[in-house]
C-alpha cells in the first residue's frame, strides 16, 4: 500500500469532518504525516498538525518544568475549539519510565484536560496504527515485516468490512446477558437495551447519531456499553494477570482498581493474520474479543473516569444470551 493512498484511506475514515481538521503526528513519520496533511487539503480540510511524536513528547515532558507543561491545554485551547474532527497517528502508548514524575504528573492532567474538551464536542475521532521502529523493536519484529502486517489490513475498504460484521451483529441481535469466558475464569454483564455499535472503518452520519465517534485504523468490529454495575466474575487477560470485579461491577485490586467496564467488543477483520503483542491491532484480529475499563459517555454509556484502556482477554469465549458467538478466539455466529 503506498504512501498516497494509505492517506487517502485515512482521511477517508473521517467523513463527517468539515473546515479544519487535527492532525496528531505521535508516530514520527514524516512522510505519512505530510502525506495526510496533503490529502486533507485536497479534500477541502484545513489540516491543523501537532508534531508531538512519543520520541518528541519524552523530550518535551523530561526538559520543561511542571508549571509549563500544566498549561499544555492552554496553548492547545484555540485549536480544540475549533477542528472539526481528530485524526491520530500513532497507537503506540507514551512510555514516561525514567521522566520526573511531577512533570509527567502535570503533562497527562493537562493532556486529559484537551481530551475532555475534544470529547464534550462530540468530534468524529480516527486512531491510526502506525508502525515504527520503536514499535517493531518492542515487538521483536522488523519495521518491514510489522508495515506489511499493519498495512494490509488497514487497506481493506468500508464495504468488505461491514461485510464482515454482519454475520456477527445478527448472532448478537437483541441479547441482553453477555457471558466471557477465558481459562479458568468467567465473567458475566447485563447488556440491556445499549445498542450494538460497529466500526466498519468509517465515522459518517449514522455512526455519530448512535455515539459511535471513533473507528480504529485497522477496523473491523461490534462492540457496545454494559449496564456499568451489572459485571461480575472475573477475566483473564493475555498477560496472565486476571481482573475481579465486585458487587458493583468495579475492579476490586491492581492498576485499574476500581474501574469498571467502558465497553466489551468482538473483531471481525480477517486481514490481521495473527497476534503480535500491539493491542489496537490485535484487538481486530477476526474473532479476538476486547474488553475496555473507564470512560464511556461519549458512546452512550454511564461511566464517568480519567482512563480508556483496551485490554485483551485470553482465549476467549463468549456468549450472548447462552448462544457461543466466539469460541476460544475463533468466530461461530449463527
Amino acid at each position: 500500500m503506498g504512501i498516497d493512498a494509505l492517506a487517502g484511506r485515512i482521511v477517508a475514515a473521517l467523513s463527517t469532518a468539515h473546515d479544519a481538521v487535527l492532525v496528531r503526528d505521535r508516530c514520527g513519520r514524516s512522510d505519512l504525516v505530510d502525506a495526510v496533511a496533503a490529502e486533507c487539503r485536497r479534500r477541502g480540510l484545513e489540516p491543523v498538525v501537532e508534531h508531538v511524536s512519543n520520541d518528541r513528547l519524552r523530550e518535551l515532558v523530561g526538559s520543561q518544568s511542571a508549571q509549563v507543561l500544566q498549561r499544555w491545554d492552554d496553548d492547545r485551547a484555540g485549536d480544540s475549539a475549533r477542528v472539526t474532527g481528530v485524526i491520530s497517528l500513532g497507537g503506540w502508548p507514551f512510555d514516561p519510565t525514567g521522566l520526573p514524575a511531577e512533570s509527567v504528573a502535570a503533562w497527562v492532567a493537562a493532556a486529559r484536560r484537551v481530551e475532555a474538551t475534544l470529547e464534550q464536542r462530540d468530534l468524529p475521532y480516527v486512531v491510526v496504527a502506525v508502525p515504527t521502529v520503536e514499535v517493531a523493536t518492542a515487538l521483536g519484529m522488523s519495521l518491514e515485516s510489522l508495515d506489511a502486517h499493519v498495512l494490509h489490513a488497514i487497506d481493506v475498504g468500508p464495504d468488505t468490512l461491514l461485510a464482515e460484521i454482519e454475520p456477527v451483529v445478527r448472532a448478537l441481535g437483541a441479547a441482553a446477558v453477555i457471558e466471557l469466558r477465558t481459562p479458568g475464569c468467567a465473567l458475566g454483564m447485563t447488556r440491556g437495551q445499549r445498542p450494538l455499535l460497529i466500526d466498519d472503518g468509517v465515522v459518517d452520519a449514522d455512526d455519530m447519531r448512535v455515539g459511535a465517534t471513533v473507528s480504529n485504523l485497522p477496523g473491523g468490529s461490534v462492540y457496545w456499553t454494559v449496564v456499568e454495575e451489572s459485571t461480575r466474575g472475573d477475566v483473564r487477560l493475555t498477560n496472565g494477570s486476571v481482573l475481579r470485579f465486585d458487587a458493583d461491577g468495579r475492579v476490586t485490586e491492581g492498576p485499574y482498581a476500581g474501574e469498571r467496564i467502558s465497553h466489551l467488543g468482538v473483531a471481525t477483520n480477517s486481514a490481521v493474520g495473527r497476534t503480535t503483542g500491539w493491542t489496537i491491532v490485535d484487538e481486530h484480529r477476526a474473532g479476538a474479543v476486547f474488553l475496555a475499563l473507564g470512560e464511556n459517555r461519549y458512546m452512550g454509556g454511564r461511566n464517568s473516569s480519567a482512563i480508556n484502556v483496551d485490554l485483551l482477554p485470553s482465549e476467549p469465549t463468549l456468549l450472548a444470551d447462552g448462544c457461543v458467538v466466539v469460541e476460544r478466539g475463533r468466530l461461530r455466529p449463527t
